[in-house]
């Protein structure tokens, strides 16, 4: 088991191997590999990782330990989540806090509450539900319009030639502006190719670009559209051009370790654990558009990391700054500029507005999603930093919606404090 203790600041593509412990106010470098326990408050950088310098000098580290002097507002972090806890808003947590080449890891409560109780740790896998919408497919359908495959105002049509609705393209999918229903109705008891026909044969219930109407149906077309224009399912071409190169390890559909898993809703007679939680994704073998992603909190960290680098991550390139310029551009506006719903919808991303996630202090250059399990992920380009909050909240029931608001709060922390954390 990796343990990392309070305070421990990992740079740019730390590799950490085998079962240590980083102490407490350590500093480890871009690029250094941790094979033995780091002491507490030292320097270590290179591969492997040996000790550079002791940031002060044993007496200092000795009262400063005592005294915590750092660590105020991540000790208030804390206790906004462990109060959130307390009021039943979720069994356990794992955050990350991502500032520049900084990298804030902590976790927090039970992984699991039923059968038996299970202590979390940041190497809790999570299913990420509806982040799986931009993690992945979105990610992948803009990996194959950089590779020459398709073009965003393609009519979904000229790919999927069964769809019905000629007139709507592949951009009105990505920004929820499709005139399609939000979801199959029956699909819970439909095969997946009764889903898919289903699909195919949709009439819209609304005119295309007029509302914003947030619809599952529109991603899983999309990770239709990702296997049919690859060759590969998604979740094969996701690791091979996402994942892989960002050093997810976690990070995939079905995971193999359920474990490791966080589990989230009791069905009765089983409590979903490993499997893919959404229903629909479900029927398609837990690998679907909409859903079915699992991934820990430090993988989600790289994610963020690559986004705020213009798409680089460790020197590699995932995607260009123009599509991340793309990402973070309001593209879901009627003809006066306002926003439809009071909305503002980029390719597959919510950008910040009225929608009560990343807080109200994030600036207006943030985008974010949300998973209905209690995930959800924010990056905020103007101030190098994004957080991701990943739990449970549907352990053991999905009678609980009290982490929404904990989310608008705990953003308004992280916000105002990034240049105390």
């Amino acid at each position: 088991m990796i343990i990392i203790e309070d305070n421990v600041w990992l740079g740019d593509c730390v590799l950490i191997v085998g079962n240590v412990v980083i102490g407490e106010g350590s500093i480890c470098a871009a690029g250094a590999v941790v094979t033995k326990d780091i002491p507490k408050c030292a320097i270590v950088g290179g591969n492997p990782a040996k000790i550079i310098k002791k940031r002060f000098d044993d007496e200092m580290i000795n009262l400063l330990l005592e005294l915590k002097w750092w660590d105020k507002s991540i000790k208030e972090i804390n206790d906004l989540i462990i109060e959130a806890m307390e009021n039943n808003a979720f069994p356990g947590a794992c955050l990350c806090i991502v500032k520049d080449d900084n990298v804030y890891l902590e976790s927090y409560g039970l992984k699991a509450k039923y059968p038996q109780e299970e202590k979390n740790d940041v190497n809790t896998i999570y299913d990420m539900a509806s982040c799986s919408k931009v993690i992945s497919t979105t990610t992948s359908i803009l990996v194959l319009a950089e590779m020459g495959k398709l073009r965003l105002y393609e009519p979904v049509c000229n790919i999927l030639p069964e769809f019905n609705l000629k007139n709507v393209t592949v951009w009105d999918l990505l920004t929820h502006t499709s005139g399609l229903i939000s979801g199959l109705p029956g699909s819970h008891s439909m095969t997946k190719e009764q889903i898919y026909d289903g699909i195919m044969k949709l009439e819209p219930i609304y005119e295309k670009n007029t509302k914003i109407v947030y619809s599952d149906l529109n991603f899983m077309l999309l990770g239709f559209i990702v296997e049919k224009l690859s060759g590969m399912t998604l979740d094969k071409f996701s690791k091979k051009y996402i994942f892989d190169p960002l050093e997810m390890y976690d990070t995939g559909y079905n995971p193999e370790d359920i474990n490791r898993c966080a589990p989230t809703e009791d069905r009765g007679e089983y409590i979903d654990r490993g499997y893919v939680h959404d229903e629909v994704a479900h029927i398609f073998n837990g690998v679907c558009g909409h859903a079915g992603l699992f991934s820990t909190v430090e993988d989600v960290s790289h994610f963020i990391k690559m986004v705020l680098n213009d798409g680089v991550y460790n020197g590699k390139k995932i995607l260009s700054k123009q599509t991340i310029d793309l990402m973070f551009t309001p593209q879901v506006e009627d003809k006066n500029g306002i926003s439809l719903n009071n909305e503002k919808r980029s390719v597959g991303w919510i950008v910040k507005g009225c929608y009560p996630n990343s807080g109200d202090l994030a600036s207006p250059n943030t985008i974010m999603h949300t998973g209905f399990t209690g995930t959800n992920i924010v990056i905020d380009r103007d101030n190098k930093a994004g957080f991701s909050l990943l739990t449970n909240r549907v352990h053991p029931t999905r009678a609980n919606n009290k982490v929404i608001s904990f989310r608008s709060r705990l953003g308004n922390y992280i916000f105002s404090h990034l240049e105390e954390l």
